[in-house]
C-alpha cells in the first residue's frame, strides 16, 4: 500500500474519526478501503470492467466525473466528484454501466456497503459516520444536479451551479460544463468550442 494513499485516507476521515479514541474503527475502514488512482483524461475502469454496484465511491483528492453508459455508447452524466464528495452505488442493472472519468489526476476510494455494514455493527460510531456524514453528503451531491435541472432559466442555473460548486466552472471541460447546465448543442468529441459564443459575456458576469 503506497503512503501517499494512506495520506490521503487519513486527510479524509480523521476530520470525522478520533485518532485515539476511534483507532479500532479507523483500521477497519482502512482494511475494507480499496484505493485507485486515475490519471487526467482517463476512466476508472475499461469497457469490460466488473460490476462495482453495492459500492460507495468517496473522492480522496482530484475532480472527476460519474456518468451511465448505455448500450449505444452514449453518457448521461450524473454526478462531479471533488475531495471529500461521496457517491452510493445501488444494486441494479444500470450501475453496471456507471463510470468515473478523471477531470483532473484523482484518488478515490470504493468501500463495499455490506462491509461497511458488517462494521457498523461492530463500531457504532462508523454507522454514525454513514448516516450523519457519508449518506447525507451522498444525498446532497445527487440531488445538486437535480435541482439546477429543475430551474428554467439559463442565468440561474448557471449562478446555481457557481454556488454549489465553488472554483469548478473554470475548471471543467466545456462540454462537460454544458451538459451540467442542461444546454443542449451538437457537441463532437474534441470540438472546440468558446463558451462567449454560447452566452454574451454579461450573461456570466453578472452571475
Amino acid at each position: 500500500m503506497e503512503v501517499s494513499y494512506i495520506k490521503y485516507f487519513l486527510r479524509v476521515f480523521l476530520p470525522l474519526l478520533d485518532r485515539k479514541n476511534d483507532r479500532a474503527a479507523i483500521r477497519f475502514m482502512f482494511r475494507h478501503t480499496a484505493f485507485f488512482s486515475i490519471s487526467k483524461g482517463k476512466r476508472l475502469f475499461g469497457p469490460n470492467h466488473r460490476s462495482t454496484a453495492g459500492n460507495l465511491i468517496i473522492v480522496g483528492d482530484g475532480l472527476v466525473n460519474g456518468y451511465l453508459r448505455n448500450n449505444e455508447e452514449e453518457h448521461a452524466n450524473i454526478w462531479l466528484g471533488t475531495k471529500g464528495s461521496v457517491y452510493i452505488y445501488n444494486h441494479s442493472k444500470m450501475d453496471d454501466n456507471f463510470n468515473l472519468f478523471a477531470i483532473e489526476d484523482a484518488i478515490v476510494f470504493l468501500i463495499d456497503q455490506s462491509e461497511l455494514k458488517e462494521g457498523c455493527a461492530w463500531y457504532p460510531v462508523l454507522d454514525t459516520l454513514f448516516n450523519a456524514h457519508l449518506l447525507r453528503k451522498a444525498f446532497s451531491d445527487v440531488n445538486n444536479r437535480n435541482i439546477l435541472f429543475r430551474l428554467q432559466h439559463t442565468e440561474n442555473r448557471i449562478s446555481l451551479f457557481r454556488r454549489m460548486y465553488p472554483g469548478l466552472f473554470d475548471r471543467m471541460p466545456t462540454d462537460l460544463l454544458l451538459s451540467y447546465l442542461d444546454i443542449n448543442l451538437n457537441l463532437t468529441c474534441g470540438h472546440e468550442l468558446e463558451i462567449d459564443g454560447v452566452f454574451n459575456n454579461s450573461t456570466f458576469n453578472d452571475v
